[in-house]
């Protein structure tokens, strides 16, 4: 699989609040303070390379009822009707990685003044298996089975924050 580039052009599914479900907590320190966001675990279509893979989107930026937010996926993104928003990967996004080849590489969209640790995103994709949408972004993250080993997946991610295309 060909990890998501920046330019790439990608297509973020409609918000669904029945399908998506409840948004997942992620939990960090930063600044010596515990710290806390909601975001809505994906999979979404990769249009340049025709692939998908794994992105999480803070909850502000995506639910319905946070349009007014100036970075909200209604106002950056093309609404192409009945299939989602497109657009370009680039610099409003961070990632998380295996490893320098890119494998198991996800996306965050959310205010990139966060620092969480990638794994904090592994943990919560994996943790949260009860959730549809979770459970199929840990697929995308090369966890099949998420009743398996959480902790030894979020390893490989330990100690790197996220960074930016």
């Amino acid at each position: 699989m060909t990890p998501p580039q920046a330019g790439n052009e990608i297509l973020i599914p409609l918000f669904d609040a029945e399908a998506l479900g409840s948004p997942t907590t992620v939990t960090w320190s930063q600044n010596l303070a515990t710290r806390t966001a909601l975001y809505y675990p994906l999979t979404v279509d990769n249009i340049t390379t025709g692939e998908q893979f794994a992105f999480f989107i803070a909850a502000e930026f995506y639910k319905s009822s946070t349009v007014a937010n100036p970075n909200h996926i209604t106002r950056v993104g093309q609404l192409l009707p009945g299939e989602g928003y497109k657009l370009q990967i680039g610099s409003s996004m961070q990632y998380g990685q295996k490893n320098a080849q890119g494998d198991m590489r996800f996306v965050v969209y959310h205010d990139k003044e966060r620092k969480p640790y990638q794994h904090r995103f592994i943990e919560t994709a994996l943790g949260s298996a009860a959730a549809k949408q979770a459970k199929a972004v840990a697929e995308k993250l090369g966890q099949g089975s998420i009743a398996g080993d959480i902790s030894r997946l979020a390893a490989n991610f330990v100690g790197d924050f996220l960074k930016t295309f």
